[in-house]
């Protein structure tokens, strides 16, 4: 379970010294659609965050905001992040923040590494937050952020009441210009803080 390769934990290019952000791995989807192979349920998904990354936090915004606390619950991990990746806090640990708590999902794993070699054995991407697993395939459905939040934003509106089905985060008359802002606020504030922290 803890044999990655140097290359997943090097965040640097080695020559220059910059941070390289590569591609998220798990890119499938939640849909509401009949026989979807990740179907929108209550409480079939558990989301992993961080209360240190720019990424994670949106996932959290979004499920607030979409009233999704009591379908898709969460565990922060640890706000350490060492050489093997992030991990959970331990049950001794009395940490601020809700659910910065152990894995409630797997007992056994302390890292969020370990549960992406319990999906892959043969893993060799980075072990990111946020992650949206799914309890009952034992799958990893995503872990782009902004795709979970895309899922988060009308896929699960069926199970919803009134107030939070008409809460609609990306409305298709503004797409073009959420997609414009979202390149920037990408590039020099979420990846920026990645690359101001990760360099050599």
């Amino acid at each position: 379970m803890d044999k990655a390769p140097d290359s997943i934990t090097n965040w640097a290019d080695k020559k220059t010294g910059a941070f390289n952000r590569l591609p998220s791995k798990f890119r499938n989807f939640i849909s509401k659609e009949p026989g979807a192979e990740f179907p929108a349920e209550k409480g079939r998904y558990h989301l992993y965050v961080s209360y240190a990354c720019p990424w994670a936090h949106r996932t959290l915004i979004v499920r607030k905001l979409k009233g999704l606390d009591d379908i898709i619950p969460y565990t922060s991990v640890h706000w350490e992040m060492l050489e093997k990746g992030w991990r959970f806090a331990t049950p001794d640990e009395k940490l601020p923040g809700d659910n910065v708590t152990p894995d409630p999902i797997h007992k056994d794993v302390t890292h969020l590494r370990d549960i992406y070699f319990k999906v892959n054995p043969d893993y060799e991407g980075r072990f990111t937050v946020p992650l949206l697993f799914d309890v009952k395939q034992g799958k990893i459905v995503s872990n782009e952020s902004s795709e979970i939040i895309r899922m988060f934003n009308d896929q699960f509106d069926d199970l919803l009441p009134e107030k939070y089905r008409k809460v609609d985060l990306y409305p298709e008359h503004l797409r073009e210009e959420i997609e414009a802002v979202n390149e920037w606020t990408y590039n020099d504030i979420n990846n920026g803080v990645y690359k101001a922290g990760f360099a050599q």
